[in-house]
């Protein structure tokens, strides 16, 4: 095994993907690890350019910015996000290096790592950090980070504020307090070496007097981070102003409980009940002779005891107040659910001597609960059961509930997908504007409701009709809450109103087609027809009176009526197949040149008698597919147009040239031109009136309006410049050929 072999060897045990490539970028080897994360063999890649991995993430700088650093010989360093053979996305930390072989650069050499799962964990951390901020800035407690600043023995002087949330400023009385110290905000909390580093090392508690407001506000503090103090208010007022009351007048104490809606007790350290208020009573169903003296666990179940003794435990003198919520199970086996503040009594020494709790039967809420889940659940079966689309959004107009038809309408994979998106998001933008408009109106209160048919965008971008009735629903302020949309799917009713508008169409279409039709046999037909009769009678009667001079001119002239006669009979035999659907593009190969070529010679005779000239610029080599029958109609009616309204000494040339996948073949006369009124309305069969030509030739129009018809057959279309006094220009857009495909 040679150097070559051992180091191609260590390249595929390698962790990291390793690309060589020649100096075009061209791949010429990836190693196994390249294999197992994008999924491509060697074999499918070398030849390769790594293109072929691109993910469209990064602009075109990005890449032209790594080619210019590697092609000066450095080496690039940088991130890719790329696409595995399945469609996977992965990120990369991409190190790319110019390899250089006696002085000569022979390739590239892209070392790169997999960080895929770290981009994401940046993305987790960042959405994280972001929540908790918004928790912070958005809690009703007030929290602050402190920091504290220390004297040069490293004592603790004081705590600065370095961040606190608005709530914060409020409870204390001060807004702006981020920048000031504790003993700015807290001139009576000394801040002692046991103190700092109570708070420094373990959770603390205090309390201080506002006596400016009027308020208690105890604090409760925590290390956070390094060498970082969170904070956290609470206004405890009204608890110390209750506290307060219940000292200073016991009987105005035993009064207000006895007379409380709530239940209130009090028990000892071991949870033997002291007293119980008449409410405790009542919802215990026991006299308060038989209460007192009991112990408290003994309503609660087996599983629940020692969790509740643990509770009580806990109550501290910095944390005295605990909110439990459980099950009871009174003597009659009735169960009850109930909710307790229980608080711990601190005397004068600050020790624990007595607990206090209130608490709140919520059994009937628990029951409202239930009843409400089971209506819920039975609103949601009809919701979800109903053929109509239902979605509720905000007054902003984004999705917070859609039942199981909304989705399906819609194209979701689930409900949860929608509630990112605003009802204008999946309308069609054609109704757009005229949706926001009834909803604005909506939300001011210039409509109570609305109904609006209108076009509705499914997520993969597909379209459907829908009737959609839109009203508010508002909270007991009558201020609008949230809208509610019930739509339903009208599409089949729109297509056949289509179909209806189509047929209405088309009857006036045949309608107007069979006028026409009729204008023509009474008119274009019988004129020419008058002609060839009456010139036909003068020599069928005078005969041996006329000159040969005399009867050539006479013999030219049924020629040119019956000529003209042919040409309409053929234009309307031709028409009646379009109008009866039996016009069948057979598209092939071949050469226009040759289609030219043949109707200059049908028209040499009549372009000799005008005195105008006939040429055909087209190149040989030109391709073109389409149908060759039709394609040979359209040459010849506008060559045909050319010589008519040509004066003499004009000239109409044919010739071709190519735009975009189209071959344009232009015919173009140095005729009369056609004023501007009349293009708009050229290939109109019902709009457009037929002009006679510079010798007072006749025509239909129907010619335009087939020729039109033909080419759009053939995937192409036709344009047309003119100029009146100077001449017209038909470009007739037909797809290119291919030159080995093509035909005589």
């Amino acid at each position: 095994m040679d150097i070559r072999d051992e180091l191609i060897q260590a390249l595929d045990f390698s962790e990291s993907i390793v690309i060589l490539t020649d100096e075009r970028g061209t791949i010429r080897y990836a190693n196994k690890s390249f294999e197992k994360k994008y999924g491509y063999t060697q074999s499918e890649v070398v030849g390769e350019n790594p293109r072929l991995f691109k993910s469209d993430y990064h602009d075109a700088q990005y890449y032209e910015n790594l080619w210019t650093t590697i092609r000066n010989g450095e080496t690039w360093r940088g991130i890719f996000k790329n696409r595995t053979k399945s469609g996977v996305y992965i990120w990369e930390k991409a190190i790319i290096s110019p390899v250089i072989i006696n002085d000569e650069l022979t390739g590239y050499i892209a070392v790169k790592e997999d960080i895929t799962r770290q981009r994401e964990l940046e993305v987790q951390l960042d959405h994280d950090s972001q929540f908790l901020d918004e928790l912070f800035d958005n809690s009703p407690i007030g929290i602050a980070i402190l920091q504290p600043l220390y004297n040069i023995e490293g004592e603790v002087l004081d705590f600065m504020i370095v961040r606190a949330n608005p709530s914060a400023g409020n409870v204390v009385g001060r807004l702006g307090i981020v920048g000031l110290k504790i003993s700015e905000i807290l001139p009576e909390f000394e801040i002692t070496k046991r103190r700092s580093q109570l708070i420094l090392n373990r959770k603390s508690s205090f309390e201080t007097h506002f006596k400016e407001l009027g308020k208690y506000v105890r604090y409760r503090s925590f290390p956070f981070g390094k060498d970082n103090i969170c904070l956290f208010f609470y206004d405890v007022s009204p608890y110390r102003q209750t506290i307060e009351a219940l000292e200073a007048s016991e009987e105005r104490y035993f009064s207000l409980v006895e007379d409380a809606p709530a239940l209130i007790s009090r028990f000892d350290k071991d949870g033997v009940l002291i007293y119980a208020n008449e409410q405790y009573c009542k919802a215990f169903e026991v006299e308060r002779s038989a209460l007192v003296g009991s112990s408290i666990f003994d309503w609660f179940p087996d599983d629940e005891k020692e969790r509740a003794k643990r509770t009580i435990k806990s109550l501290t003198v910095h944390n005295p107040i605990s909110v439990v919520e459980h099950q009871l199970v009174l003597k009659s086996g009735k169960i009850k659910w109930m909710r307790w503040l229980d608080r711990a009594l601190v005397d004068s020494a600050g020790n624990i001597f007595e607990y206090q709790s209130v608490g709140m039967d919520l059994t009937p809420l628990k029951q409202t609960e239930v009843e409400l889940i089971q209506h819920r659940n039975k609103l949601d079966a009809v919701v979800n059961s109903t053929i109509a689309g239902i979605g509720v959004v905000t007054p902003k107009g984004r999705f917070v509930l859609v039942n199981e038809r909304m989705q399906k309408l819609l194209g979701f994979d689930s409900k949860e997908d929608m509630y990112s998106f605003t009802h204008l998001q999946v309308t069609h933008p054609m109704w757009q504007h005229e949706a926001e408009l009834h909803f604005s109106q909506l939300l001011v209160g210039e409509v109570n409701d609305y109904n609006l048919e209108c076009q509705f965008l499914k997520k993969d971008g597909s379209t459907f009709w829908g009737d959609l009735h839109v009203s508010p629903i508002k909270d007991v302020n009558g201020k609008i809450i949230e809208i509610i949309g019930i739509v339903t799917d009208i599409s089949s009713k729109k297509e056949i109103e289509l179909q209806l508008k189509e047929r209405e169409f088309k009857l006036k279409e045949l309608n107007a087609t069979k006028d026409k039709l009729f204008s023509i046999i009474a008119h274009d037909i019988k004129n020419p027809f008058n002609s060839i009769l009456g010139f036909a009678s003068l020599l069928k009667n005078n005969l041996e009176l006329y000159s040969k001079e005399e009867i050539k001119a006479y013999i030219e002239q049924i020629a040119i009526s019956s000529e003209n006669v042919y040409k309409l009979l053929d234009d309307l035999l031709i028409w009646g197949k379009s109008q009866l659907g039996q016009m069948i593009v057979k598209s092939q190969y071949f050469r226009p040149k040759n289609l030219v070529d043949e109707a200059i010679e049908n028209y040499d005779v009549q372009a000799r008698n005008k005195k105008i000239h006939l040429s055909n610029d087209i190149n040989q080599q030109v391709v073109i597919y389409a149908d060759i029958d039709m394609m040979k109609f359209v040459i010849r009616n506008l060559i045909h147009n050319g010589i008519k309204f040509s004066n003499p000494n004009g000239e109409v040339r044919s010739s071709t040239f190519e735009v975009d996948n189209f071959v344009v073949l232009s015919i173009r006369d140095t005729g009369i031109g056609i004023k501007p009124e009349k293009l708009d309305v050229l290939f109109d069969i019902n709009g457009y009136i037929s002009t006679s030509g510079t010798a007072e030739e006749k025509g239909t129009g129907l010619g335009l309006h087939l020729s039109k018809d033909m080419v759009e057959k053939n995937g192409g279309f036709i344009e047309v410049e003119s100029e009146v006094g100077k001449g017209t220009e038909f470009k007739i857009h037909l797809p290119k050929g291919e030159k080995e495909k093509s035909t005589d």
